[in-house]
């Protein structure tokens, strides 16, 4: 019982440096828009250049799931697309816990990383977000290619994503 207070009180002390961290994060860090806590373990972030991230706060062990809209594919495409994605999920496996996900019938899709900060310090946090939305936004860009395309800039993308 008493590990498991200690434990307890561990990820207490990390939410709450977290949270800290969070809030200086917006105001310290110019190509973010907005910052807004919508929990206690959870914010959603808009960057400058019109991107929309979510991050939330998990655990055990402790560790920061990332996520963004990166959109949908034109329904003439769409198979070769989901075909590609699979495909990057495959390549990512062992170099990084990134992965594109369906986000429900409709078809759109979503990228999602997981981090664990080594410190959790700010520049830390906010050096894996600029990383993380350099990704996003390289592969909305990968949705508005050819087919013929979006291979090439998909392995491109893995080479940038390195979270």
């Amino acid at each position: 019982m008493f590990e498991n207070t200690r434990a307890g009180n561990r990820l207490s002390n990390t939410l709450a440096h977290l949270q800290t961290q969070m809030q200086a994060l917006g105001p310290a860090t110019p190509w973010i828009e907005a910052l807004i806590q919508d929990d206690s373990q959870s914010w959603s972030l808009h960057t400058v250049q019109g991107l929309d991230l979510g991050i939330s706060f998990v655990s055990p062990p402790s560790r920061l799931i990332l996520s963004a809209p990166i959109g949908k594919p034109d329904d003439a495409d769409r198979q070769s697309v989901y075909v590609t994605m699979l495909c990057t999920n495959l390549l990512y496996a062992e170099d990084a816990s990134t992965r594109v996900a369906l986000t429900g019938p409709d078809g759109d899709l979503m990228l999602i990383s997981e981090i664990t900060p080594a410190d959790w310090s700010l520049a830390e946090i906010a050096e894996a977000l600029l990383r993380f939305s350099a990704a996003v936004q390289s592969f909305i860009d990968t949705l508005c290619l050819s087919i013929e395309e979006i291979t090439e800039a998909s392995e491109m993308s893995i080479a940038s994503m390195r979270v």
